[in-house]
């Protein structure tokens, strides 16, 4: 399975490869650290899911969203935000994402991997 991790924090980016290399095997991790290089990245990489964070320099991680979601439909995306889930689930759904996920919950990203890919 092809991942690309997308965050502006580097530690974050690190814990999310930590928690996923404890839980699934055969992974190819990718990372970069803004909405531009996400929308570049995985037009070149073409992964199967992209964790991406809200609150990013340059480009934010719903207009690369929309925009990745444009190129490849396919692609599912799991946003991964500490704004307010209340507040910004509905926006990040509306804008192709699959799911969203407080990073205060990251201990769940695995079971929402799963879910979103269809893997057990």
């Amino acid at each position: 399975m092809k991942i690309l991790i997308v965050d502006d924090f580097e530690k974050v980016r690190n814990l999310i490869k930590k928690l996923l290399h404890q839980h699934f095997i055969n992974l190819e991790i990718y990372e970069c650290s803004d909405g531009d290089e996400a929308i570049i990245l995985s037009q070149k990489v073409k992964p199967d899911i992209i964790l991406l964070d809200i609150m990013m320099g340059k480009t934010d991680g719903l207009t690369a969203c929309k925009i990745i979601k444009g190129n490849s439909p396919g692609i599912k995306i799991i946003i991964i935000s500490q704004l307010p889930e209340e507040e910004y689930r509905l926006i990040a759904l509306n804008a192709g994402a699959s799911e969203y996920l407080n990073k205060e919950n990251l201990f769940q990203l695995p079971q929402l991997i799963e879910k979103v890919t269809g893997l057990k």
